[in-house]
Order: C-alpha cells, then structure tokens, then sequence
C-alpha cells in the first residue's frame, strides 16, 4: 500500500465511522451477506462481493433501519464504495456506529505495564533473598 489516498476521498463530505458488520443486501435478484467497514450517513465501504460495477444499485439492510437503496461510486476487487440514495438517519447511524465499531483497545507492550513500587532501602530482603 502506497498511503495515497482513494481518490474519492477528496469527494467525501462526511466523517466516515470504522464498523464491523456483516450486513444483508439484495442485487440483481440475489441475496447474500457482505461485511461493512465504514460508514458515513451518506454512504459505505463494504467488502466480500467481486461482481459489483460503478453505477450499480443495491438494496442494504442494516439492523433496526429500514431497507436503504445505494448506488456502487466505486468498486475495487472485493470492496466497494456506496452512495445511499437517501442519507441515514443521524439517530440510525449514530446506534449503527455505538453498537458496530471495534473496539478501540491500547496496543500491549512491556513498557505499558505497572512498575513495581521500589522497595525503601530500610527493608531488608528476606534471608533467601540476600546475596552472598
């Protein structure tokens, strides 16, 4: 990856969310299960579906809203971008990404855990510990 952004980006008027959901849509008659990776009100980055053109229309459905219609802006091997033809909700999209963006969890190093209190110079070690 070479860090340059899509170039959609530059056409992006929303803050996109990170979500992870696998998500229902309907195609051209068909019916099958794609992953959602980001959201805006007005559009999403799915993945899992190679057939998918710019310029084609799907059917999302996404878990307490209703069917949202969305035409492919871009498509890329197995991801794709959407335009909703109809903005979500703010409320709807506010519960999608309360309840569907992964958790954001501090990387483990050994620098990140606690450091033992020092032990005052007054204590002595116990006798196993001592040093001949």
């Amino acid at each position: 990856m070479t860090g340059t952004p899509h170039p959609i980006a530059k056409e992006r008027t929303a803050e996109r969310h990170a979500v992870e959901l696998l998500v229902r849509y309907a195609w051209k008659g068909l019916r099958a299960t794609v992953m959602l990776r980001d959201l805006t009100r007005f559009g999403a980055r799915i993945e899992g579906m190679e057939a998918l053109r710019k310029g084609d229309g799907l059917t999302l459905f996404l878990p307490g809203l209703p069917p949202c219609d969305a035409t492919v802006a871009w498509a890329m091997g197995r991801a794709a971008g959407l335009s909703f033809d109809t903005p979500l909700a703010l409320a709807g999209l506010e519960t999608l990404v309360r309840d569907y963006a992964p958790a954001s969890v501090q990387p483990f190093t050994p620098a990140s855990l606690p450091r033992p209190a020092a032990r005052p110079a007054s204590v002595p070690l116990p006798p196993i510990m001592r040093v001949a």
